[in-house]
């Protein structure tokens, strides 16, 4: 394997976005049922009745727009239906460190729960629909309600370890294999999609990359040349296709 030497960006520190505002997300007429909520979340629970007639309310994004901005009073939870987002926070020279790429099936705002207001900037990378689960139905009291808590409380369990592993991944001793690891899990995610697991299109840019590697823009381009050049992938500039699984995995250690 190529040893390239790669540049690593300043350590983190965490500050306010003092961005404006982006417009407020579209209010979508539709609706989603519990039914369509606990798919999305995988929830592999016992839900005592399916057939409750529990609607919730569904937003539409653009593209550039804002789903949740840093310091927002926390009003509900959001799962991602369709489209893909980026969590980030602003640190004090003003750089952004991206913390993860919510996708179908992903919840978005559970680090407002804590201070009642949300910690994180979240922006829409496509075009994206979200459900919001309101923070006062899921704290509310009755049966129902505890359902959704339940739902809500396994998704976020999940959505902590993945920001574990994201953590570890941002951290490990080469560059080149935080590339190589990060197509990896896209490719997984993908594939949970239903999607395919070699052929995919990448939502974010190289330097939203480089962001949520904690590497920078220049060592994401080389990697990827570097991989496109040996073989093991093809790279498009977002579209990407995966030649060698077994390659690819090997780059990873």
């Amino acid at each position: 394997m190529m040893n390239l030497q790669f540049a690593t960006p300043a350590p983190l520190h965490w500050t306010p976005s003092s961005r404006r505002p982006s417009p407020k997300p579209e209010r979508d007429g539709r609706l989603a049922s519990l039914q369509e909520v606990k798919t999305l979340l995988q929830y592999v629970g016992q839900v005592h009745d399916l057939n409750d007639m529990r609607q919730f309310q569904r937003r539409r994004l653009k593209a550039g727009q804002h789903a949740l901005h840093m310091g927002q009073p926390f009003d509900g939870l959001y799962v991602v239906r369709v489209g893909a987002l980026k969590t980030s926070m602003t640190q004090v020279d003003g750089g952004e460190h991206v913390l993860a790429f919510p996708m179908k099936g992903n919840l978005l705002g559970f680090d407002g729960m804590y201070k009642k207001q949300y910690l994180t900037e979240v922006v829409a990378l496509t075009d994206c629909d979200l459900i919001k689960l309101p923070a006062n139905e899921l704290f509310a009291h009755g049966w129902s309600c505890n359902e959704l808590e339940r739902m809500a409380y396994s998704a976020i369990s999940r959505e902590v370890v993945q920001e574990q592993m994201a953590y570890a991944l941002s951290h490990s001793a080469k560059s080149e294999a935080r590339v190589a690891r990060f197509l990896m899990i896209q490719s997984q995610r993908f594939a949970e999609m239903g999607y395919s697991p070699r052929r995919f299109t990448l939502p974010m840019t190289r330097r939203d990359i480089g962001n949520h590697l904690n590497v920078t823009l220049e060592t994401v381009s080389r990697a990827f040349s570097s991989l496109d050049h040996l073989g093991v992938i093809s790279v498009d500039r977002r579209e990407i296709e995966i030649l060698s699984m077994e390659a690819l995995h090997a780059f990873e250690s």
